[in-house]
């Protein structure tokens, strides 16, 4: 069974055991998740597995959870331990992995060109607009920036509000 089968499998077989799921984890967040995985490593194990033995799964991966206390998103004891693991919720991030791909092959001129296209939007932005980008792909949040920036919440919404369009509107022309 290849991982497409796999996956297909799992989104059929889940919906019929989202309410055992969700009465065993209540409001965990963490358990849903820890039980939605042990579904996914029970039917690595067998595809063809019964109900009842991926339940059990879910009840024993629950019950090493509150007795050991670790679950998916608590930290590694080491870094060696440490695992990365990528989920993509929407298709925006697709779309900017699939554009970043492709313009790392586009021909040296062609780069060229798109990243003075980029200096010049930002160029066309005012300062507050500039700091702003800069500090959003630096990673910082909004409350971290507007104490940088020294604005008032209501001027840093107005500003970042209007940021997208103007960088539209350049790359419309």
């Amino acid at each position: 069974m290849n991982i497409r089968e796999l996956q297909k499998s799992y989104e059929s077989r889940i919906k019929g055991l989202r309410g055992f799921i969700y009465k065993q984890t209540r409001t965990d967040e963490d358990l849903r998740q820890e039980a939605c995985m042990a579904m996914w490593r029970g039917l690595i194990k067998d595809p063809e597995a019964t109900d009842g033995f991926i339940m059990n799964r879910i009840q024993w991966r629950i019950r090493d959870v509150w007795k050991q206390g670790r679950s998916i998103d608590t930290q590694p004891e080491s870094r060696g331990k440490a695992r990365v693991c990528l989920l993509n919720d929407g298709d925006a991030e697709d779309e900017v992995i699939a554009e970043c791909m492709r313009d790392k092959y586009l021909p040296l001129d062609e780069q060229v060109i798109a990243k003075i296209d980029t200096e010049r939007s930002l160029q066309s932005l005012d300062y507050n607009g500039r700091e702003i980008v800069k500090y959003k792909i630096k990673g910082l949040v909004d409350r971290d920036i507007i104490f940088e920036l020294g604005i008032t919440r209501e001027h840093y919404r107005r500003v970042k509000r209007g940021i997208r369009p103007k960088i539209k509107e350049f790359f419309a022309v």
